[in-house]
């Protein structure tokens, strides 16, 4: 073992993209990377016998300036709340400083890292100071892969794309229905190689208006955000483009758009990502998304059980947007221990099930930003 690496001993650890369950084994991180997962308990490692080790939680869709202001509107409709551009979200965001909104996601960031989350990306509005205001962050937030997604809120003329895409890391397109069909090929264009995801279907309004043929054919989109309101044909259809589909069940309900058809999402083998959308109005914790998505399956499908799928939802199946958030040797060391023989968890007659249910207590986090600036596609 070199003077840069650090071994880890843990009763189990969840390896691969697929989560396989292994019993007694070593992890070791040399400079960030996993370069050996081993069979049995190494002396010169740090204990955790009683710990589970996992892939890091992934927040694949939050608008992280919101945490500034909780609670505001809740009586409020969700057009009158977020709805762009006159919406109370963003009369407050007008309201802050770039200093205060600054400190608004820099503590969401840390808020999510204590509980286990090291990926999270994020739509950025407030057009490229927005993005300009998340990059600073970004520099100040250590062992976490943030990606930005920004946005114009202005004219999409090429250059001010151009200008964009030195401060974000991808497109997140608000709605289809503000764009023009040569405005999304444009975004795609300039964002070429970076993700680029659009809200789609989270109310009925905008499942009914909007053409999922054109969003697939103009923006080529890597993931859709929520598809609230889409079928299982519709899944089926995402599935054959590689398109991701990120649910966001807890906002859906708050907001009181429907209940997402996550039970469908995973049959169809469309790749499912969660998110827990405004940090205003639904609290950036995965373990609470991930149980209220494992509830919304057994509400729609009595004595189903989708934990596995569910679990890769909030850890590894980010990978289809080239972020490899697994434990396999070689990937970026990016992972937590959760503690399993006090909260019941090693009791559990099934495993994904009790880690969901009873895993947030967190004995070890860490993270190793998979990007900073590079494409994320080739």
């Amino acid at each position: 073992m070199g003077d840069g690496s650090k071994i880890y001993n843990v009763r189990l650890a969840l390896v691969g993209k697929d989560l396989e369950v292994r019993e007694e084994v070593n992890v070791e991180v040399t400079d960030g990377i996993i370069t050996h997962i081993g069979k049995g308990f190494d002396s010169r490692g740090r204990d955790f016998r009683t710990g589970i080790m996992m892939p890091a939680l992934v927040n694949a869709h939050v608008h992280s300036a919101d945490f500034s202001f909780p609670e505001a509107g809740i009586d409020k409709p969700i057009a009158e709340v977020v709805g762009d551009p006159n919406s109370l979200k963003y009369s407050m965001l007008k309201g802050l400083t770039p200093e205060k909104v600054a400190e608004g996601i820099f503590n969401f960031l840390e808020y999510s890292k204590r509980i286990g989350v090291r990926t999270v990306i994020d739509f950025r509005e407030q057009d490229i100071l927005g993005s300009k205001i998340s990059r600073e962050v970004k520099e100040r937030v250590r062992g976490l892969t943030y990606v930005i997604l920004g946005r114009l809120d202005g004219e999409l003329r090429e250059e001010r794309l151009l200008e964009l895409s030195k401060f974000a890391d991808g497109y997140g397109v608000p709605s289809v229905s503000g764009h023009d069909e040569d405005e999304l090929k444009r975004i795609r264009k300039v964002f070429k190689g970076k993700i680029v995801a659009v809200h789609f279907a989270e109310t009925l309004k905008q499942g009914l208006r909007d053409s999922l043929d054109q969003v697939i054919s103009s923006l080529r989109p890597n993931a859709i955000i929520h598809g609230t309101n889409l079928f299982f044909d519709d899944f089926l259809q995402l599935r054959e483009q590689g398109i991701s589909v990120v649910a966001c069940p807890r906002s859906n309900m708050w907001f009181s758009v429907g209940m997402p058809r996550i039970d469908e999402m995973i049959e169809s083998g469309v790749n499912l990502l969660l998110g827990t959308d405004n940090g205003a109005w639904v609290s950036p914790d995965m373990w609470k998304e991930m149980e209220v998505a494992l509830l919304l399956t057994r509400l729609r499908r009595p004595m189903s059980n989708f934990s596995r799928e569910v679990l890769k939802a909030a850890t590894t199946n980010v990978a289809a947007l080239s972020i490899k958030n697994y434990l396999e040797e070689g990937n970026r060391a990016s992972f937590i221990i959760v503690e399993g023989e006090r909260s019941g968890v090693f009791n559990a007659k099934d495993l994904y099930t009790g880690i969901i249910k009873r895993g947030n207590n967190v004995l070890y986090s860490r993270g190793n930003p998979e990007y900073q600036r590079s494409p994320v596609f080739s």
